[in-house]
């Protein structure tokens, strides 16, 4: 019986072979030999476990998957050797932290570790907030999403290279009047920042609601904005929700299971918070500064920086104006500044980026 277990550990085995398992498979049983490839790469061989001059040539280079010569000790807690070549190593994270960069397979890991040649960990954004010890999170995406100047209209297959640099919020002559979606004063929003409430937290639900909201506004109901033009996309149509939810980032298929079409949404206010970093119990407005710290912004942007020099299409925060949320004032929409972390309420041209769950 353990070396049936034995056989099952094995990995790279070209063909089932079958063994007695109350003996110790040789080497050659196995489909390794103690011949040269002339077509393997130099790291392309697997040792056998049994006698170390027998070789497999399984043709994969250790950099295809991820593994790196640098130095990880002074960052890294776990570091795993690449199997054919042990100078090559690469760091293993089983579980999120906040700054991690998001990749297009659903897994996380630290920027240091980012090498541009791995077409399978293709980098779609940054960790901002974890739960569950780590196993679960939010990321935000790697840049400002962008819309057509004439028009507005967002393009999900160029979404950051756009000539109009905001995201109009849409449904505009409306305001902050959306059916069910929370109207908050600044008693809901200490409430709700307290329970971590899903509405102040949950930026995919209010981005299906906001998604499926037509304009009551006079004008828009009778046709008098044409579809397609900028003042359709400013009166009638949720413009920065519908933008979020079409978006996924470039390089990745569309369909892409972890990080494609759908997967994205226009972040609440709370998640813009802890997208910034803040302390509950100094919050004393409904909008203002009161309560923001801006220790995770810090962290991210340091994430977006790093990657940025490594030749990623990623860009910080822009400090300039605000970041859209998908939760309602009383009378407008909120939005958050990433200079001092301001909470404010909707002006036409502002920024937005896509989140997502994991």
């Amino acid at each position: 019986m353990k070396y049936c277990l034995i056989l099952i550990a094995i990995l790279f085995s070209n063909q089932a072979v079958a063994l007695d398992c109350e003996r110790q498979p040789t080497c050659a049983e196995l489909g390794y030999s103690t011949q040269d490839n002339p077509n393997c790469l130099d790291d392309g061989y697997l040792i056998c476990p049994f006698d170390s001059n027998y070789k497999k040539c399984v043709n994969f280079n250790c950099e295809s998957l991820g593994f790196t010569q640098s130095d990880k000790s002074a960052w890294c807690k776990n570091i795993a050797a690449c199997p054919n070549n042990k100078n090559y190593t690469a760091c293993i994270k089983a579980t999120c932290e906040i700054g991690d960069v998001y990749y297009s397979d659903g897994s996380c890991g630290l920027v240091e570790d980012y090498i541009s040649n791995n077409q399978n960990k293709i980098p779609v954004g940054v960790v901002f907030y974890v739960t569950d010890n780590g196993y679960h999170g939010k990321v935000i995406s790697l840049k400002n999403l962008t819309s057509d100047d004439n028009t507005y209209r967002f393009d999900p297959q160029n979404p950051y290279n756009n000539s109009y640099q905001f995201l109009v919020y849409g449904l505009w002559d409306d305001k902050g009047h959306i059916e069910g979606l929370k109207r908050y004063t600044l008693e809901a929003l200490k409430a709700d920042a307290f329970n971590r409430s899903s509405e102040l937290f949950n930026g995919a639900k209010n981005t299906d609601i906001l998604a499926k909201a037509i304009s009551k506004n006079e004008r828009c109901l009778s046709g008098q904005y044409q579809e397609g033009t900028k003042d359709y996309h400013q009166y009638c149509i949720p413009n920065a929700a519908l933008a979020t939810r079409a978006f996924y980032p470039p390089e990745v298929s569309a369909d892409n299971k972890f990080v494609g079409q759908g997967k994205w949404y226009l972040p609440a206010i709370g998640e813009l918070m802890d997208l910034y970093g803040y302390d509950f119990n100094q919050i004393t407005g409904l909008t203002g500064t009161d309560g923001m710290l801006g220790n995770i912004k810090e962290i991210v942007n340091k994430t977006l920086e790093s990657l940025k020099a490594k030749g990623v299409d990623a860009e910080k925060f822009t400090e300039q104006y605000h970041y859209w949320a998908s939760n309602q004032t009383e009378t407008w929409f909120f939005k958050l500044s990433m200079v001092n972390g301001s909470r404010d309420e909707g002006a036409l041209n502002n920024y937005a980026r896509a989140s997502l769950e994991f």
